[in-house]
């Protein structure tokens, strides 16, 4: 009974991560797992050395850590992965590559089995660089599924992405978002944001001074007169577990901007700039009151830090 148990415990946890160091796979399962009697790291060493026998799991070869996105140079390190992960990678290989060609429709078509396998498997970083490298804005209906696919995956991933791979892919979705800056509400565009702030981005930042400075020039999108509270299009795109670890990076940033704002809203004929000062010191405040919700990633730790 503990065997199968136990089991089941490790699969569900390869499950969850798709692949994982043999060390941080034991590691959780005995954190998660210390009070239940048989869950010791020797009874679980045991069974997954079982599992390994009976090819229910397999051991990546260091020269497989490029194809997996796995960036570690201990080449002694050991990683299992499920079977079926294996064999599915090797799936969702075969149809990344056959997006990046084809005509819209086909590429369409192809990018929603991605997706749908997506449900149940989870890509890798080097399979999301090259996913990324499918976005055309000319095809909006295929980028939506394209950067929800990408969105979705960030939170499953339990490994270093390479110093390259993630230039890559920011260099990528920042390209995207350059088209979707308008209309300033839109779903792709959030998305967008919220993978930049994953990682970070100061291309958050600036993106948002471009978005207030059309505000101004757009009164519509400015909040009414004596109103603290910020227009909704802020909230909407930039309250987000996602952004707080980039706002409380560039704190100071958006401190200078709020003040230079608050100076310009001085003069006569300018008064709406105190209104953008107010935008600032609410994002401020949000990203004070939610930081232990922020959901990023921590390159120190090689995993997602929420």
């Amino acid at each position: 009974m503990i065997a199968r148990e136990l089991d089941e415990k490790i699969l569900s946890e390869l499950r969850k991560t798709g692949y994982v160091r043999r060390k941080d796979l034991l590691e959780v399962l005995k954190a998660k797992y210390a009070n239940e009697t048989g869950f010791s790291i020797s009874s679980i060493n045991r069974r997954i050395s079982e599992l390994y026998r009976d090819g229910v799991i397999q051991v990546i070869d260091p020269t497989e850590f490029a194809s997996y996105g796995i960036s570690d140079e201990d080449k002694r390190a050991k990683y299992l992965v499920l079977s079926s992960y294996a064999h599915k990678k090797t799936l969702v290989d075969d149809l990344i590559a056959k997006a990046s060609g084809g005509d819209p429709f086909e590429k369409y078509l192809v990018v929603k089995e991605i997706r749908r396998n997506s449900d149940e498997y989870s890509l890798n970083w080097r399979q999301l660089v090259h996913l990324s490298e499918c976005l055309n804005p000319a095809d909006e209906r295929t980028d939506a599924l394209v950067i929800e696919i990408i969105h979705d995956s960030l939170l499953k991933q339990r490994s270093c992405i390479g110093e390259e791979e993630q230039d890559s892919l920011l260099g990528n979705i920042y390209n995207s978002l350059v088209e979707y800056r308008v209309p300033l509400i839109n779903e792709n565009k959030r998305l967008l944001l919220e993978i930049l702030g994953f990682f970070s981005a100061e291309t958050v930042i600036d993106l948002l001074k471009v978005d207030l400075e059309n505000a101004i020039k757009d009164k519509q999108w400015l909040p009414k007169e004596d109103e603290i509270q910020t227009k909704s299009w802020v909230r909407d795109l930039y309250y987000s577990k996602y952004l707080v670890h980039v706002f409380e990076i560039y704190n100071t940033e958006l401190l200078r901007l709020m003040w230079d704002y608050n100076e310009t809203g001085k003069r006569e004929g300018h008064e709406d700039e105190r209104k953008i000062a107010l935008i600032f010191d609410d994002i401020l405040d949000y990203a004070a009151e939610n930081k232990r919700k922020a959901i990023y990633y921590d390159p120190h730790s090689c995993g997602v830090q929420k």
